[in-house]
């Protein structure tokens, strides 16, 4: 789907390959959790010649992610939007630009790039870890499972380190 043949842009550096495209993607695996997305991702973005036989991929993805709240798994929508840059050369070992010392570097195979892997790739590392429903969620009650931003619960919560139990005759005093 997003295979690129670029013998032209390798011939004529001053070419370059507008790359505007939407993936249909429903869910995601990274790590143990599935992320699921609510809208397909917008890809925008070019493909230019770096000197000789080197070429940036350069895009911003634009999507919607749909998470539980880290701290009371309530559903929460998060826009997403990652930034792309990935160089791949015809001769990965000849590259003596310092610049591929910060990129890795992917090949081009038969005068064609494939991006999909790299798109994946750079969205999947792009959704956050954790995400709140809001800044000052309360989250869950440890003991019955209470969502505490609809109200508190009758569960004791300060039950504390048995091992100080000794301790607390000292100040009641």
């Amino acid at each position: 789907m997003l295979i690129f043949q670029v013998r032209n842009l390798l011939l004529d550096p001053s070419l370059h390959i507008p790359v505007e495209a939407t993936w249909e993607i429903d869910r995601v695996h990274t790590g143990e959790e599935e992320v699921h997305f609510l809208e397909p991702w917008h890809i925008q973005g070019e493909i230019v010649n770096v000197g000789g036989d080197a070429l940036e991929f350069s895009a911003q993805v634009t999507t919607s992610v749909q998470m539980a709240c880290a701290r009371c798994t309530k559903p929460v929508q998060v826009p997403l939007c990652v930034t792309i840059q990935q160089r791949f050369a015809k001769d990965q070992a000849s590259s003596t630009d310092p610049l591929d010392q910060d990129f890795d570097v992917l090949p081009i195979e038969n005068d064609r790039i494939d991006l999909e892997e790299t798109i994946l790739h750079e969205v999947q590392l792009g959704i956050p870890m954790k995400v709140l429903c809001k800044e000052d969620c309360k989250g869950l009650c440890p003991i019955c499972g209470q969502d505490l931003n609809e109200g508190q619960c009758d569960c004791e919560t300060d039950s504390g380190d048995p091992r100080w139990e000794a301790l607390k005759g000292l100040f009641s005093e």
